[in-house]
């Protein structure tokens, strides 16, 4: 992952890290950083909080790179 990580870097590419592990060697090659709860098992099956926490980390992101573009959707659907 480091290597890939900074492979993005030389790419002008940002790097998103979502991470339950702090710190973590990628924190430093990360643009942004959306740390998750680690309060439960890695074993438990079916880690709801984490799962919220990867569901909603993740719509933040979607959202963020689809908003300036909504408008031009909108236009399109109707």
């Amino acid at each position: 992952m480091i290597i890939i990580a900074k492979q993005a870097q030389l790419n002008h590419t940002p790097v998103i890290l979502i991470t339950r592990k702090s710190p973590s060697p990628l924190m430093k090659l990360a643009d942004y950083v959306f740390p998750i709860p680690a309060n439960e098992s890695l074993l438990r099956i079916g880690a709801v909080s984490s799962l919220f926490s990867e569901i909603y980390a993740s719509s933040l992101i979607f959202l963020s790179l689809v908003n300036s573009e909504i408008p031009q959707l909108e236009k399109k659907l109707s």
